[in-house]
């Protein structure tokens, strides 16, 4: 691998905004007008070589894939501070607040996209291994697993990445009839890929994400049906006592706290977000007892 490789097709950095502007939203979230070329099209990519030191600031409705390809840093959120390098990839959600310091000859690959958008009518990939790990988990525990959880890419792995991801920039920036359709099977492509390292690898902090990724996605997907710890074993097919211990140390909690807390938080939407009496609300957020739930 080629550790100074720049993709040819990317942009060289983000091209709306001035150094100046980048200053000024230090705290805020960054517009997506100031992101994306094509607002119809929420997808770019900037290969930031020399990435300059950033403050903490958001996104606009947009997420931010990171890979890392040359140098170090250190990646700022306001949970703590990671030390990065060359291999690491990560997933950065739009609402949280992250920036860079300590950059020595950082060079990193950005790929910025509206998540809605770029997976819309793509609910099954959530039953890729690894993805619900990767995209939800990891970014979810990093302060608990202090960033070893991250996903880690070997030399020959990470220049196979660059030359999948060359060819989606390149699709994107010679805007051929339907290179929006076929930007996001490529874009799909890479993230098979990522999930796919990420579910194999070796790192023990990825692995209990890992076991825990179908038991996580199964209590959000049903946290409204009757749910037993029973349940939740037979499903992991192990010990009640070494899934709790998996469960707890992938989330800082055990699988029916887990649950509870699953629940009272889809209730708390549904609260802001209808006129639903608080029995009906109860009972569609999977609490079989009103009185236990305002209590």
């Amino acid at each position: 691998m080629d550790p100074y490789r720049v993709l040819s097709t990317t942009s060289p950095g983000f091209p709306h905004l001035h150094p100046y502007q980048i200053k000024q939203l230090e705290g805020k979230p960054w517009p997506r007008k100031y992101v994306f070329a094509d607002l119809d099209f929420p997808f770019m990519m900037f290969d930031q070589v020399g990435h300059p030191e950033t403050g903490l600031h958001t996104h606009e409705d947009f997420s931010e894939l990171v890979v890392v390809h040359h140098g170090r840093g250190i990646h700022i959120t306001e949970d703590g501070e990671y030390p990065i390098s060359a291999g690491d990839v990560f997933f950065v959600t739009g609402e949280l607040a992250h920036g860079y310091r300590d950059v020595d000859d950082l060079w990193v690959l950005d790929v910025v996209y509206d998540t809605s958008f770029m997976l819309r009518g793509m609910q099954d990939i959530s039953r890729v291994p690894g993805y619900f790990a990767l995209f939800h988990l990891e970014p979810r525990y990093r302060r608990q697993h202090w960033f070893e959880s991250r996903l880690h890419l070997p030399p020959d792995r990470l220049d196979q990445l660059l030359d999948m991801l060359e060819d989606v920039s390149s699709t994107v920036r010679l805007k051929a009839p339907g290179y929006e359709f076929r930007t996001r099977l490529q874009f799909l492509e890479v993230v098979c890929f990522l999930c796919e390292q990420y579910a194999n690898s070796p790192n023990p902090a990825t692995r209990s994400l890992i076991l825990m990724d179908d038991i996580i996605h199964f209590i959000e997907s049903n946290y409204a049906e009757p749910i037993t710890l029973q349940e939740l074993t037979q499903r992991a097919g192990m010990a009640e006592r070494t899934l709790h211990l998996l469960f707890n140390e992938a989330t800082g909690v055990s699988p029916i706290e887990y649950l509870i807390r699953t629940r009272v938080a889809r209730a708390s939407d549904m609260l802001r977000t209808t006129r639903l009496t608080i029995t009906e609300i109860a009972f569609r957020s999977g609490f079989q007892d009103s009185n236990y739930f305002a209590r």
